[in-house]
């Protein structure tokens, strides 16, 4: 066990709280095992799409992340005890398929050993990579296949071509469509199943029967398909972000990929997760024991990222220390540390990890407090509120409203309508 992995909380300092500091014992039940774990192998990738989170500098480097530092991060959270029974481990944020299969055959048998290593209390470990599919051949279909009962894909793709390839692009601004069809090709080919993560914009809105049929067809060889608003409604320029003006347009997207979707029947239909994971947490909103989205879907370490260059985060997957740089006055954002130059321990036990646990609580309170949509929501603007109001106790945020009060909106007038018909 690493010696003070929760830290002298009690010691401190709680210069400009938000409200009080938590006891050592609370700031300790805070902390949650990690069960998603994101690699950066690279931040390198040979797409230029419009709506990228990564900066272009970023994507053209072509630094790799060494096995070691993979191997001291393991390590220490195997040893600490700070990993869940169940550890995904996402190869994400670059494109991963630019290194060669060989680099994660060598990654995963390391992390193989070391968890085995652990003995009886050995986290099982499962491997995701999420790619824009335009590299695939027939060597990656094999690596797949070799790892396909450990090993989940997912493919980026936006839907038919005049979609996919407006924002889409490579470096030389010509679309990608086509590449990428062939990898799912490819895929299908080989029999290997993957999922969808397709971005909406505002050209989607305009043609969800088109944006529908696209991936319908393809689903007997999906396992999933997920489609992703920006987090930023201000990012991605002119025909990808979104405003106030544009609620109505997407309650009426939603409203009909639900109508789609319903007219669907049997397992062969299409899986959007979207819709699935919303029910869920509307059927479970009642009763005393209800869960918690919120707290749970940023509580510290649950979800927790290593970058190419040593740089760990926490609270949201793929997190960047670019994201409000300054906010902590250390130039590296929500960065807990770099683990070449401190251990897990000492960021556990830091002072800003606290400040950020403790923010992230006002964010919280807030909410449950001013928020008819809390018990609903899945949470995850925090930073978003600090960015559009300049703090954590504060209100709704136009990604808010249409990330979770449009969607539950559009199920409620969805199935509201369905049982008008059914009586």
């Amino acid at each position: 066990m690493i010696q003070g992995v929760f830290g002298p909380w009690d010691e401190l300092l709680a210069k400009d709280r938000l409200f009080p500091m938590q006891s050592n014992k609370v700031m300790q039940s805070s902390l949650r095992p990690v069960e998603l774990l994101v690699l950066q192998g690279t931040p390198f990738c040979n797409l230029n799409c419009h709506y990228c989170d990564l900066s272009a500098t970023s994507r053209r480097s072509k630094q790799v992340m060494p096995f070691e530092l993979i191997e001291r991060l393991f390590c220490q959270l195997r040893d600490g005890r700070l990993l869940s029974a169940e550890l995904t481990i996402v190869w994400h944020s670059g494109e991963p398929l630019t290194l060669p299969p060989e680099y994660y055959e060598e990654a995963i048998s390391r992390l193989m050993r070391l968890a085995q290593e652990g003995g009886s209390g050995a986290p099982r470990l499962h491997f995701d990579f999420q790619t824009n599919g335009v590299l695939i051949d027939k060597a990656w279909c094999e690596f797949f296949a070799r790892h396909r009962h450990h090993l989940d894909l997912g493919v980026s793709c936006d839907g038919p071509a005049d979609l996919h390839d407006r924002h889409r692009t490579n470096w030389g601004g010509r679309g990608t469509h086509a590449q990428t069809v062939r990898g799912m090709d490819l895929l299908e080919l080989h029999g290997i199943p993957y999922n969808i993560i397709a971005v909406v914009t505002a050209d989607t809105l305009s043609q969800p029967d088109a944006f529908y049929e696209f991936f319908a067809k393809r689903r007997k060889q999906l396992t999933g398909f997920h489609f992703n608003v920006l987090a930023n409604g201000e990012d991605g320029g002119e025909g990808v972000g979104y405003g106030a003006d544009d609620r109505d347009r997407y309650f009426e997207f939603f409203r009909r990929l639900l109508t789609l979707s319903r007219r669907e029947e049997g397992e062969d239909k299409l899986q959007i997760r979207n819709f699935s994971h919303t029910l869920g947490r509307i059927l479970a909103a009642e009763g005393e024991d209800r869960p918690r989205y919120v707290a749970e879907g940023t509580a510290p370490l649950r979800q927790l990222n290593l970058d190419a260059l040593g740089n760990v985060t926490t609270f949201y997957a793929g997190l960047s220390v670019d994201t409000l740089a300054d906010l902590y006055g250390d130039g590296n954002g929500f960065g807990l540390g770099n683990l070449n130059q401190l251990s897990l321990s000492e960021m556990l036990s830091s002072d800003k990890l606290e400040r950020m646990i403790n923010d992230f609580a006002v964010s919280t309170r807030y909410c449950e407090t001013n928020c008819d949509y809390f018990d609903v929501c899945t949470g995850g603007f925090e930073i978003t509120k600090r960015l559009k109001h300049g703090r954590f106790d504060a209100g709704e945020t136009i990604e808010c409203a249409t990330h979770v009060k449009t969607l539950i909106d559009a199920m409620i007038a969805d199935i509201s309508e369905h049982l008008e018909h059914v009586d």
